[in-house]
């Protein structure tokens, strides 16, 4: 097949070294000005394999008939090629799924290579080994071209991909082209590894969001649950207010917490906190002895003069004849309520140091009992402590906001709660708010 060749391509590859100076200068500047906009369209593409795409594409509309660029990022492999006048394909997975010798061996020695494209049957087997997609590997077949030219991408001082390019039958690469091409996979391979980079960082935080964000309300046939988290900062994901309930429907442990800081170094530190709260309750569900040996392991595992400092409060939940059995246990968090079926708000009086401070500190669990209808409130001191105009909303507006909620539904609990302490605060600065709250309804499964 027989592909024109534009006038463009001829100008930017075409060897002017035996031209008069003003075609060098012009043939100069055009060719900093595609690689600029060529390091511009990959830099501006936040997505790998899309501005994989979009390099190609250029690549193959301005400058080559032929163009694939291979990456590998880790173990995996995005390998994305284009011939003139077809579509752009793009192939990605893990490395070992897709044998291309040929550009490993670029890889692995790092330097630029022209592959020229043999005759017959051997043809077609260099095309393969360089070529992982069939319909790729017959259109750059049909092309007709004698050779190749092979860069290595090179970035960070490691080599992470290679970039081929071939031209139409009767066009190859000379020494000058190969030199101008040569500055153009310097400028793609800084473009391309800031792109990976990127894609990297925000795979790693998705996964730490997935990993340390709260643990979703399960379902408990006696307890109507209800929570409302929120963080201090809309633009933030996580925060340092935390929540969990785990353990059999006869003997939960519930969990609110609080560590000093913002965003993910303190979600970081929640999330240590619930994995120990939960490997503790495996062995004693005293609420008092699980915040004990989680404050030893925290102060164990403390660095010298780290001011990371936790509160929580750890409930045991068990039902029995006469009710639901309550014990619970505070490490310098504020004492959590009682809000009767009739409207009446009890304080729970149980008292200890904050986790992380004293690893010797020894904690005391105190026992209630809800009936039917009863909900026990917990709630970090975002709550409390939001600032107003003139005040804290302090917990008499807290006590008072309950006294009209006897009886109702969890949700509702935590949504006046939440809709008073916003409506207080207005516009002000604000601290990370969680509240959990559970409504005893025996019969409710």
């Amino acid at each position: 097949m027989t592909l024109p060749v534009r006038e463009r391509q001829v100008r930017l590859l075409a060897d002017s070294r035996a031209t008069e100076p003003r075609a060098r200068l012009a043939q100069a500047s055009s060719r900093a000005e595609f690689v600029l906009r060529l390091s511009r369209t990959v830099s501006a593409v936040q997505h790998p394999s899309r501005a994989m795409e979009a390099l190609v594409s250029l690549l193959v509309e301005e400058m080559v008939a032929f163009a694939q660029v291979t990456v590998f990022s880790g173990i995996r492999q995005i390998t994305t090629g284009m011939v003139h006048e077809s579509r752009v394909t793009t192939r990605a997975g893990l490395a070992v799924d897709t044998r291309m010798p040929v550009i490993d061996e670029v890889v692995r020695h790092g330097v630029i290579e022209q592959l020229l494209l043999p005759s017959g049957t051997e043809r077609r087997n260099v095309i393969d080994q360089l070529v992982p997609e069939t319909d790729l590997a017959e259109a750059l077949d049909a092309l007709g071209a004698e050779s190749l030219v092979l860069l290595p991408l090179v970035a960070r001082g490691r080599t992470f991909g290679a970039l081929a390019l071939a031209r139409p039958s009767g066009y190859g690469f000379d020494e000058n082209a190969l030199g101008f091409l040569e500055d153009l996979a310097q400028r793609v391979s800084v473009a391309l590894d800031a792109n990976l980079v990127v894609a990297e960082s925000r795979h790693v935080a998705s996964v730490l969001r997935q990993t340390m964000m709260p643990t979703t309300t399960r379902s408990v046939p006696y307890l109507d649950t209800a929570v409302f988290l929120r963080v201090a900062h809309e633009h933030e994901e996580l925060g340092g207010d935390f929540y969990d309930l785990h353990g059999e429907d006869d003997d939960l442990t519930v969990l609110l917490g609080d560590v000093a800081g913002k965003g993910v170094e303190a979600a970081v530190h929640a999330k240590r906190i619930r994995n120990a709260v939960r490997t503790a309750s495996h062995v004693d569900r005293d609420p008092a002895w699980i915040l004990g040996l989680v404050n030893r392991v925290l102060c164990s595992e403390a660095e010298d003069l780290s001011e990371v400092i936790s509160t929580a409060v750890c409930a045991r939940l068990r039902p029995g004849p006469e009710g639901l059995a309550v014990e619970i246990a505070n490490a310098g968090h504020p004492p959590a309520l009682v809000l009767r079926s009739d409207g009446s708000v009890e304080t729970i009086t149980a008292e200890g140091v904050a986790l992380a401070l004293l690893d010797d500190t020894t904690y005391t669990t105190t026992t209630l009992e809800l009936r039917a209808g009863d909900t026990l409130l917990c709630y970090t001191d975002g709550v409390t402590e939001a600032h107003g105009s003139e005040d804290m909303f302090g917990e008499e507006r807290l006590a008072a906001v309950l006294s009209h909620l006897g009886g109702v539904k969890a949700s509702a609990v935590v949504d006046q709660v939440a809709i008073a302490v916003t409506s207080h605060i207005a516009h002000r600065q604000r601290d990370d708010i969680a509240l959990v709250a559970l409504r005893y309804v025996p019969d409710h499964g």
